[in-house]
């Protein structure tokens, strides 16, 4: 995981907590890396943990810093490089593996003010992707351009190389203009084809649920070619088609969340999905829950379990560990001084806290308010993303 220190007063840090079923040390960070970083914001990484030999990349997002780590041996982290934006782009925000072991980084924004004058951050142009080899050589950029007056802002990726097709969503995060669209590239030579609106999703009844097709976020492609994916505000899609020059997006339904308690916040706050076999799991911050899906018909999706975490907590990153049926789940907004390690029951669709775990008295949870940790006396910690290490056999 990455680590902010809690004050700002000393260097954020890695850290590798012990998971290890009957471990003496469970719950317990056995190593960090303090990165020379303060106040650096540890944000997104990789979503799936690379190859073994391979380094992850991760970014520190008010540094605009793209890491590379080599966690080959958990004890003893090594920080291999680090890399800054290409120009004119800005704001690194998220890392996808293609098969062939390059990089696709989404950039919120490039250099220049937003076409939309309600922006309020500098620069606040539009943002843009690259694509770099495995030791970070940039290899090709382009620009995301703009959507219905508004910048759009590279979020995640969902690649089809059988197609020779890329799609990318976009969704703000320091910014507060962003255009809700998904956009579908060719992937060679990252040519972009088309640019689709989302609409707005309806509650099971047909009631139009405002906002709720704010920031297109988690794409994930599917065993039959298609992409799903939700957006913040809750409202889940599927685009498939997408080799054709008419992609086609079917608008399923949307969770019934609360509505915005301020200007320019997005309801709900769907984050990261994961995949599970058939079934789709989604954290959605504001309702507190992590929310399954069943898709084993994609076509018509079905909500079949939700798993209510403390209100304190607003669940956003999700994470499956490849061996076992654990997911890591963290915060956004409220709730980062901890994760919770979840079990999935892949029969059932049923989400539980890990009782392994016991942190603060919660099962499954891993709190991040230490005093010390092996780098030294540096105080509480929280947290946003966080992956599994590959057990060694």
């Amino acid at each position: 995981m990455s680590a902010g220190d809690a004050d700002d007063a000393d260097s954020d840090f890695l850290a590798v907590i012990d998971l290890r079923a009957g471990s003496s040390d469970i719950g317990t960070a056995i190593s960090t890396l303090p990165t020379g970083m303060k106040a650096s914001m540890p944000h997104h990484m990789e979503y799936v943990m690379p190859p073994v030999g391979e380094l992850l990349f991760m970014n520190a997002h008010h540094h605009e810093m793209s890491m590379l780590v080599d966690v080959s041996n958990p004890r003893v982290l090594r920080l291999a490089k680090t890399f800054m934006p290409p120009a004119p782009l800005r704001y690194p925000h998220d890392y996808t593996r293609t098969p062939k072991g390059t990089r696709l980084v989404g950039f919120l924004r490039s250099e220049g003010q937003s076409i939309d004058p309600a922006e309020t951050v500098t620069p606040g142009n539009h943002g843009g992707i690259a694509e770099y080899s495995a030791d970070a050589e940039l290899l090709r950029t382009a620009v995301a351009g703009d959507a219905s007056g508004k910048p759009v802002r590279p979020y995640a990726f969902a690649l089809l190389p059988e197609l020779d097709r890329l799609v990318v969503t976009s969704a703000p995060m320091m910014e507060n203009a962003s255009a809700d669209v998904l956009q579908v590239y060719r992937y060679s030579d990252f040519t972009l084809l088309k640019t689709i609106d989302l609409p707005a999703g309806r509650l099971t009844d047909g009631q139009e649920v405002a906002g709720s097709q704010r920031a297109g976020f988690g794409p994930r492609v599917l065993q039959d070619g298609s992409v799903f994916l939700n957006s913040y505000g809750c409202t889940f899609y599927r685009l498939s088609e997408i080799g054709s020059d008419q992609p086609r997006l079917d608008t399923y339904f949307a969770l019934d969340t609360p509505p915005p308690t301020r200007l320019g916040s997005i309801r709900g706050a769907c984050g990261i999905p994961v995949v599970f076999g058939h079934y789709w799991i989604n954290p959605a911050g504001k309702l507190h829950s992590v929310v399954v899906l069943d898709i084993a018909n994609p076509a018509s999706p079905r909500e079949v379990f939700r798993l209510k975490t403390p209100d304190t907590f607003n669940p956003h990153w999700l994470a499956r560990d490849p061996q076992s049926n654990r997911l890591v789940l963290g915060a956004e907004l409220g709730g980062e001084e901890g994760f919770f390690i979840l079990r999935f029951d892949d029969q059932t669709g049923q989400l539980t806290f890990d009782p392994a775990l016991s942190g603060e008295g919660q099962a499954g949870y891993v709190s991040l308010k230490k005093p010390t940790w092996p780098h030294g006396s540096s105080g509480a910690a929280w947290g946003h993303a966080a992956l599994f290490l590959r057990e060694s056999r």
